[in-house]
């Protein structure tokens, strides 16, 4: 997969801030208050051109700071240019600030912002340094998403995490492959919800390492490989895709592939704006599946599909 197939993936140079980063050297930020209703917009089109950018919110008005974070000092001009045309695209006049902030612990800092959370009927997100006691039921994933993208915190990732909670209550007995895995989040979530076989895969050695981390503490049987999207061989009954639409569309011919033909398939499609669902869905109709339904998670559309 592209790193730019994950909606909040950094690229070499934009990093997200976390226990894998350098814990006591400065960086640069890139940052611009936003519109809230625009946040998820700009964070796909920066991630598009493979620059990686968080966001929280103010609580007291309607403006999000949107920030980007870099080991570089000399990449933030390009930075600064890229979210001020992304900016412009959406009919905003964007002023980007740059700031070196001084140096301290990015390990411990940055979690102030992943907090438990609850993201299905059954499904609980535990940062590993967060104290929860579990309903009956719960199916709680232990998580340390390292410089991986997946938190669970992004409308993409809850959707599937939903879809995969459903699935799982109609029949586990399937095997169930993660098309671009990141942080591990929805391969680890599949195989805790019962999933007899769960397999991932993702073109980033780093994330593939974290997520076999991840698997292990939450003592999760996945097979992780190191693979490129186009290059993708395995089938399963149950595939996940959480990829930007340009990519889902340029790849449906090989992600549909991926789903085992049998009467059991399913396929969930994310990481799509609702601008962009409707041509999502007609590039993989186009492969033989309909949609059975979709969830729209602010700006992002995810979709549940089967071979017709």
């Amino acid at each position: 997969m592209n790193k730019a197939s994950d909606p909040n993936r950094p690229s070499s140079s934009s990093v997200v801030l976390d226990s894998s980063s350098s814990a006591h050297a400065p960086l640069t930020v890139v940052s611009a208050e936003v519109p809230r209703e625009s946040v998820d917009a700009l964070i796909e089109a920066l991630a598009e051109a493979e620059i990686c950018a968080s966001s929280w919110d103010d609580v007291e008005n309607a403006l999000s700071r949107l920030s980007v974070f870099l080991t570089d000092a000399a990449d933030a001009p390009a930075v600064s240019h890229a979210l001020a045309e992304a900016g412009r695209a959406l009919g905003l006049e964007l002023h980007p600030a740059v700031a070196t902030l001084p140096e301290q612990d990015w390990a411990e800092s940055w979690k102030h912002f992943f907090r438990v959370q609850r993201v299905s009927e059954r499904i609980v997100i535990r940062p590993t340094w967060e104290p929860y006691e579990p309903r009956p039921g719960d199916v709680v994933i232990d998580l340390d998403p390292g410089m991986s993208f997946g938190t669970g915190n992004h409308g993409t990732t809850q959707a599937c995490l939903v879809f995969l909670d459903q699935l799982a209550l109609a029949d586990v007995g399937r095997s169930v492959l993660d098309m671009g895995c990141g942080s591990g989040i929805l391969a680890i979530a599949a195989r805790k919800l019962g999933f007899v076989e769960v397999a991932a895969f993702d073109n980033d050695p780093d994330a593939v390492a974290i997520a076999r981390d991840n698997a292990a503490d939450n003592e999760a049987g996945v097979v992780f490989e190191v693979c490129d999207l186009a290059h993708n061989v395995r089938q399963a009954d149950v595939v996940v895709a959480n990829i930007l639409a340009p990519v889902l569309i340029d790849h449906a011919a090989v992600i549909a592939a991926a789903v085992k033909p049998g009467g059991q398939e399913a396929l969930i499609l994310s990481g799509i704006l609702d601008t962009q669902y409707a041509a999502v869905r007609t590039a993989f109709e186009a492969h033989g599946f309909a949609e059975e339904r979709s969830l729209l998670v602010g700006e992002w559309r995810s979709g549940l599909f089967a071979r017709r």
